[in-house]
């Protein structure tokens, strides 16, 4: 079997959903809203349904050609002979990247179902999935591109597709006036410019130091550079190898913060949540945020080279270590403050930058499978808790429609009636059972139970980080205690105890468009976990060198083909940190006792309380626990940082910026050097410069034409004079140059 050549089917399907919702979709809805609805989302769907089958075409076709990489040539596209430097556009096919495909087409297909009922009735139902098959398109370039500027042809395509679905509903303003669903499009756009910033830099490093952007040249040059310890020459300056590399991966590092939400640049994330739900669920849960991990998992063999370089960044850690550390540092602060909120959707985000930050940190820590197996589960229950609020979200929106009809319930259909706020939620279980249940395997597989997904996937990260990372471990076993709170919380405060509003009292459960992925999304959750399960095999053995002798692990032994970093440390060149194949009973039974404490403790905490939704949070009673309140720490940014801060501000407005930027730099040296010298250039230079040349060689040949007009005077007698004098002068010129 062989579908390398239906390759460029995956970017050209969801092209053709595109077109056809940009050009078309919207007639169709205005024409007939039922009717044009089916048409504009189904095309939509269909078409990621197919890049889906595209997608699993080629993970057997892998099967079938024992795994071996191929890259799918499309178009030439950049050529500099003179460089010696060329860039195709190609699509590579490889375990990696085939595994990013089946997850952003799978589920990608499941949330283009749900978001049929979802959006139905939206006034730009079509234009809303132009933009969702548009992203499809763009992640797919990222994930499938065989060089790293193919790959940011897509890092940037989804930023924009985020962007524009973050702000969809760009025209709803909140109580104060404010359009908060701009501003949010806004400012992920920003903040994701300033990690994008970092990777242009990087294959700005790239290009000049390996001539190449291609993966496969890049990485094969940099494992010979460092063999030989090669000196890399910048114009008059020069560095190790070693320092090259480092610089790449730290700057990768600042393109991985600004996609996947890490310290510093998570800030985006949580606002990101004032889009549609389905765009949560799509971009800022199981796709985009995951682009980080897939550029550090991908570039692998140039982080294992940092690594093995030592602590090169200020002589103190190593590119690999700082990952590690932001990441469990992300995951652990994340958790904190999911705590404290009531916003059903903001829990979920700042746990999605928690969860992200568990992938992160394995990706630093040289568990890049662990990083990817953590990837595809998350992908799973996250876009299934996603999903599974978006129908929390209908179910109250639903129930409060029903309270405006109803009279007799005039004091709960206040005009400001937020349907997010858990406050107002309570007893949905008896509501919506379907989005109840499947909300469940979410959670508890979210909060690492066994035998759901999550268990498996955290626990192989917390077991590589408890065998060589004592410190990562204890942050990430915190963060994973946190993880069990704050859904236990959100799990009590939205289906359990009485309902604490009228709305919750009247909601119904969605349509089967948005339950029947809820149900697909459980079933993947709570199997999930079998696809890195070790079991025995003899089939298996002798290509898995780095196993115990009939050990076959499923993820792993697929990834091990695209994870060049295996053969590097096989061969001695590297010493890649080894990943525990099996399940350490210690670090898991741990994990799932502090889970199971943690999911205990905050049902005890919420037992039946509060019971209006007027009532206080009763994390406030908790003293020890409800300083989590002012994270990140708003009672010491109050007093000691604010202050400092203002004055600070307030100097490098005025003094620096205004006073010195402004009046000195831009006013006396650019505005004043500028108009001395245009007026130089206008006074001077033009008047006596150009237009005294211009002037003078008028003149001049003014002056000439007049004389030679005297000679002119019309007699024959005057020509033959001067045919005499002619013929004098050359007698005279040539018996001077010849005597």
């Amino acid at each position: 079997m062989n579908a390398y050549g239906l390759a460029p089917l995956l970017l050209l399907f969801p092209a053709v959903g595109v077109l056809f919702n940009g050009l078309f979709g919207r007639r169709f809805v205005e024409a007939d809203a039922k009717v044009g609805e089916r048409w504009s989302g189904w095309f939509a769907s269909l078409m990621a349904i197919s890049s889906f089958v595209v997608a699993v075409l080629l993970f057997f076709t892998l099967q079938t050609n024992e795994f071996h990489p191929v890259v799918v040539p499309i178009m030439d596209w950049i050529s500099i002979p003179a460089a010696d430097f060329y860039v195709p556009w190609a699509i590579r096919v490889d375990t990696l990247s085939v595994t990013m495909m089946l997850v952003v087409t799978g589920v990608g297909s499941l949330i283009h179902i749900y978001a049929i009922g979802y959006m139905h009735g939206d006034p730009n139902f079509s234009r809303f999935f132009t933009y969702f098959s548009l992203f499809i398109f763009f992640m797919l370039i990222l994930v499938s591109g065989s060089t790293y500027l193919v790959l940011f042809v897509g890092w940037e395509g989804v930023g924009l597709c985020s962007f524009l679905l973050i702000s969809f509903w760009f025209d709803r303003k909140n109580a104060a006036g404010k359009a908060m669903n701009a501003d949010a499009g806004r400012k992920a756009f920003i903040v994701n410019r300033v990690g994008d910033f970092g990777m242009v830099l990087a294959m700005f490093l790239m290009a000049w130091t390996f001539r190449s952007l291609e993966f496969d040249t890049v990485f094969e040059t940099a494992v010979e550079m460092f063999k030989t310890n090669h000196i890399v020459q910048f114009g008059l300056f020069s560095a190790p190898i070693s320092v090259v590399i480092t610089a790449i991966t730290a700057l990768f590092l600042l393109g991985a913060t600004g996609k996947s939400a890490q310290i510093p640049l998570y800030v985006w994330l949580p606002d990101a949540m004032a889009g549609p739900t389905p765009v949560s669920a799509l971009i800022h849960a199981a796709t985009m945020v995951t682009s980080g991990i897939y550029l550090i998992v991908r570039s692998n063999v140039l982080f294992e080279i940092a690594r093995e370089s030592g602590p090169v960044i200020f002589g103190v850690i190593s590119t690999p270590d700082l990952v590690a550390l932001i990441g469990a540092s992300t995951g652990l602060l994340a958790g904190l403050i999911a705590f404290t909120q009531f916003d059903i959707k903001k829990v979920l985000a700042y746990s999605t930058v928690s969860q992200l930050g568990f992938m992160i940190a394995a990706a630093g820590m040289g568990a890049y499978v662990a990083a990817m197996f953590h990837l595809v589960a998350h992908a799973f229950f996250k876009a299934l808790l996603f999903l599974g609020s978006g129908s929390v979200i209908h179910g109250m929106e639903h129930g409060h429609h029903h309270l405006l009809h109803d009279h007799s319930h005039a004091e709960d259909h206040e005009a400001v009636f937020d349907p997010q706020d858990m406050r107002t939620m309570g007893g949905l279980r008896h509501r919506m059972p379907v989005t109840f249940w499947t909300y469940l395997i979410g959670a508890l597989a979210l909060s690492g139970i066994p035998p759901l997904a999550g268990f498996w996937s955290k626990d192989e990260i917390l077991a590589h980080a408890n065998e060589h990372a004592q410190v990562v471990y204890v942050v990430l076993a915190l963060a994973a205690v946190c993880t069990a709170f704050y859904m236990g919380r959100q799990l009590h405060l939205t289906f359990f105890g009485a309902p604490r509003h009228a709305a919750a009292e009247h909601a119904q459960e969605s349509s089967r468009l948005m339950t029947v992925p809820l149900i697909a999304l459980a079933a993947l959750a709570a199997v999930g976990g079998l696809l890195n399960l070790p079991f025995l095999t003899t089939r298996m053995a002798e290509a898995n060198h780095h196993h115990p002798a009939g050990v076959f692990v499923g993820l792993e032994s697929w990834l091990e083909h695209s994870i060049a970093a295996f053969e590097l440390t096989e061969a001695g060149t590297i010493h890649l940190p080894h990943t525990p194949i099996v399940l350490s009973p210690v670090v898991a039974g741990i994990s799932t006792l502090l889970a199971l404490v943690a999911l205990g403790g905050a049902f005890y905490i919420y037992r039946n309380k509060p019971e209006t939704a007027a009532d206080p949070d009763p994390l406030q009673r908790i003293k020890p626990l409800w300083w989590f309140r002012i994270l990140p720490l708003e009672t010491f940014y109050m007093k000691f940082v604010v202050p400092p801060f203002k004055w600070l501000a307030d100097w490098l407005a005025f003094a620096v910026d205004w006073n010195f930027w402004h009046d000195f730099v831009h006013n006396n040296i650019i505005r004043d050097m500028f108009v001395s010298f245009a007026t130089f250039l206008a006074d001077v230079f033009d008047k006596f410069g150009v237009d005294g040349t211009v002037n003078g060689i008028g003149s001049l040949t003014k002056g000439l034409a007049g004389a030679i007009r005297r000679t002119q005077t019309g007699f024959a007698r005057t020509y033959a004079l001067g045919v005499f004098l002619g013929a004098v002068a050359l007698l005279v010129y040539f018996l001077w140059v010849l005597y």
